[in-house]
């Protein structure tokens, strides 16, 4: 385990969201690292004495689940307690008046990065994304009830990694072979945003070959609520291609300017490889109104957040 990207993880996000302190803990209580603002000892000692007392009601309530999210309030504090995996848990402690969505969003993505470097993942961005920040900002207050599903498709040139994109997603799975995706292939996936709210993703990953799918693609845009185009970050071409995908689409879905549309920068664990960089993406994405984000669908960095963005963004229309 990286220690020091541990470290310097939790001092990003402390200092990103002003927290009083955070801390990751195993499952027994153990203090595996932590980072805490400039406070009074008997603050220090109150929020420590806090920690222990939620510890056992955790290890109670959910055992060695991995995936459970939880917030409580006390007089002018709030305690956030995320899963990181199935070993450790991060807690967050902050002012009352933070706002729940953005301790929740916050939280998730950087207990999955605690998670993989637990265990023993390298190269893990301390970054938070610019995509994570907005979920952080949108509407306040209660989920809707209910199981809803959006249509997603995945755009952009051959070999940018859509299908692998959509299958560390679907299975948590990567593949060094490449196999070109030849029209579509249609998969599904569910993702609980609450107990009482979920949304299904309906996914079209579109082969990449532009010209050759061309009379065909018509048919595969029908009924789209949202659209990823990917980008492969080491090579220049597939960045100069964005525009051709959204020409493309624009002629077949005449309202995907009020979709949510996310620009995927793939690859990026192929550091040496860069020729992409996150400002020729940002500048990309400003150029059409789109939303960016930097992922791996070999190591999974980032993945998980893109589709949790577009399932709020599907939710803020309900």
């Amino acid at each position: 385990m990286d220690l020091d990207t541990l470290q310097s993880l939790l001092k990003s996000y402390r200092d990103e969201l002003d927290l009083i302190a955070v801390a990751v803990v195993d499952r027994d209580g153990l203090i595996i690292a932590s980072e805490m603002k400039d406070v009074a000892e008997d603050v220090v000692g109150a929020t420590t004495a806090m920690i222990d007392s939620y510890i056992s009601r955790i290890k109670e309530e959910f055992g060695t689940k991995s995936d459970f999210f939880h917030i409580t309030s006390a007089e002018t504090q709030k305690f956030a307690y995320c899963a990181a995996g199935s070993q450790a848990l991060l807690t967050s402690i902050a002012m009352r008046d933070t706002a729940d969505i953005k301790l929740k969003v916050y939280s998730q993505h950087i207990s999955e990065k605690i998670k993989r470097i637990i265990e023993g993942e390298e190269n893990i961005s301390i970054q938070i994304p610019e995509i994570v920040k907005v979920m952080g900002n949108m509407r306040e207050g209660r989920l809707p009830k209910g199981i809803y599903s959006t249509k997603l498709i995945v755009t952009g040139s051959f070999q940018a990694g859509k299908s692998s994109l959509v299958r560390r997603f679907v299975e948590d799975q990567f593949s060094d072979t490449y196999i070109a995706t030849l029209g579509v292939d249609i998969s599904k996936k569910g993702i609980s945003l609450s107990k009482d709210c979920s949304i299904n993703f309906i996914l079209w990953d579109i082969g990449g070959q532009f010209n050759q799918m061309e009379p065909y693609r018509r048919r595969f845009y029908n009924g789209t609520n949202s659209i990823f185009i990917v980008v492969d970050r080491t090579r220049k071409e597939t960045l100069d291609a964005v525009g051709l995908w959204y020409k493309d689409m624009k002629k077949s879905i005449p309202e995907i300017d009020r979709l949510p549309v996310v620009l995927i920068g793939n690859k990026s664990d192929l550091v040496d490889q860069i020729q992409v960089s996150a400002e020729d993406l940002k500048n990309k994405a400003q150029e059409y109104g789109f939303h960016f984000i930097e992922t791996s669908a070999k190591t999974g960095e980032n993945v998980q957040d893109a589709f949790t963005y577009i399932a709020y963004r599907i939710l803020e229309s309900v």
